[in-house]
């Protein structure tokens, strides 16, 4: 299939724009049914990582219903396939689809990914710069062939894409030909390759060996680009369009509600003044404990996400100072979230900041006295994680995450004009927990 790649690329490249709608045909309820069927067969196989199985699905449902959805998942997978080529040159078809008025918003939300996407593949194109020495005679009808696909020799002297991986190239002309050279190539990566022609022996032309066990040689491989078809064969249908999305036909929403809850170990960090009036470190009378919480917001732009969250965190009890005892401790944080996630459809990686408020209660022990206080701080929060979806309606998410900032002196402390040294001490709450969200599209 690779040798064809770039025939397949190129001869699409000489054709005009004909991303237009074709004439329109009628489609039957139960073909967009089918339709409907195949494109819900691909996209779970596309998820589930079985892109070849996925890419036939998408082919057969845009065979029935001409649509930008189908060929934008088309190109997904044959991205993830390593055919570059291909992929590119299916975005490139999507980006050029000119919409009749009344189109599915659908349609020119697959149009604006497929632009994204696009500028994502086309640097991971490698590309081949082929040089042929010396130049063939006038006259000799010189030939570049790659893969066994005979390439326009005006391509020689510039950069050819091809796929990833291994390639065989050859020149020919009248009474002469190159060695086979194999040049393998990886992404985004550009390479120069020498042809040297050199005499046949005999100065004939040169042609294909027979084949093992004597018969007919196969034809020549047909022109670079060409779209030739054998005699007989009858052209494939027009295809359509459609008329309404189907449910199933659409591509992923840029635009959700997500809804979670969380769990998590929390360990404090810093320093705080305490209600025996001194400074004691947070991890000596806050100890490690459990956060819980809950979370919502409204994923936008494909990637983007903003949300409120709401925690609770009860730390053990523990104290080293013998006039402070029986420590106890909570805190309650109300965030304003904003994240993004690299894509939202795969496993991925989640960043977040943040701004949060932190109302912390510690009760203690003093020379035989309870005494409490509360504390109120602004906070900073940053985190990192790792986004993970399992199927359509939920998504899991491992993350650390910080809370950063700085309790002040309660005044029955000192306040502002504080005593025995005390002053405001900087704080850090972290937080390794799992957050499992439900995933509404809009």
């Amino acid at each position: 299939m690779r040798r064809f790649c770039l025939a397949f690329a190129l001869s699409l490249s000489t054709l005009p724009l004909a991303w237009s709608p074709p004439a329109r045909a009628q489609v039957s309820d139960a073909e967009r049914a089918a339709a409907r069927d195949l494109f819900k067969q691909g996209d779970e196989l596309q998820r589930a990582g079985k892109f070849a199985e996925a890419l036939d699905k998408f082919q057969r449902a845009e065979q029935v219903i001409h649509a930008p959805t189908n060929v934008l998942r088309i190109a997904e997978c044959q991205a993830a396939m390593g055919r570059l080529v291909e992929a590119a040159e299916s975005y490139r078809q999507v980006t050029r689809w000119q919409l009749a008025a009344g189109s599915p918003p659908a349609f020119q939300s697959a149009i604006d990914q497929a632009k994204g996407e696009l500028a994502q593949v086309e640097p991971r194109v490698p590309k081949v710069l082929v040089q042929v020495t010396p130049p063939p005679p006038q006259g000799s009808q010189p030939q570049l062939v790659i893969d066994g696909a005979t390439v326009p020799f005006a391509l020689v002297g510039e950069q050819i894409p091809l796929d990833p991986g291994e390639h065989k190239l050859q020149a020919t002309a009248a009474g002469q030909a190159s060695p086979e050279v194999t040049v393998n190539l990886k992404e985004r990566e550009t390479k120069n390759v020498a042809l040297q022609l050199q005499p046949v022996p005999g100065g004939g032309a040169v042609v294909a060996p027979p084949p093992a066990g004597g018969g007919t040689p196969p034809p020549p491989p047909p022109p670079y680009g060409s779209n030739a078809m054998p005699p007989g064969t009858p052209p494939p249908p027009p295809p359509v369009v459609m008329e309404g999305a189907p449910e199933a036909v659409r591509p992923r929403s840029n635009l959700g509600i997500l809804i979670g809850a969380h769990l998590g170990a929390v360990a404090p960090a810093g320093r705080i003044a305490a209600p025996d009036g001194n400074m004691h470190d947070l991890n000596n009378v806050s100890a490690g404990g459990i956060g819980v919480g809950i979370d919502g917001g409204l994923r936008f732009a494909r990637r983007w996400y903003v949300g409120v969250s709401y925690d609770h965190d009860a730390f053990s009890p523990t104290t080293t100072n013998p006039q402070l005892t029986s420590a106890q401790s909570h805190s309650d944080t109300f965030g304003l979230d904003f994240a993004f996630i690299v894509n939202p459809d795969r496993v991925s990686f989640y960043g977040t900041l943040g701004l949060q408020t932190r109302i912390y209660t510690l009760s203690a022990n003093v020379n035989s006295n309870v005494n409490s206080q509360t504390y109120t701080s602004g906070e900073l929060l940053a985190g990192v994680g790792i986004w993970i979806p399992i199927g359509h309606w939920f998504r899991l998410l491992p993350e650390l995450t910080g809370g950063f900032g700085s309790f002040g002196v309660p005044d029955s402390l000192g306040g502002s004009n504080a005593t025995n040294g005390l002053g405001d001490a900087g704080h850090a709450f972290f937080t390794l927990g799992l957050v499992g969200y439900y995933n509404i599209d809009l």
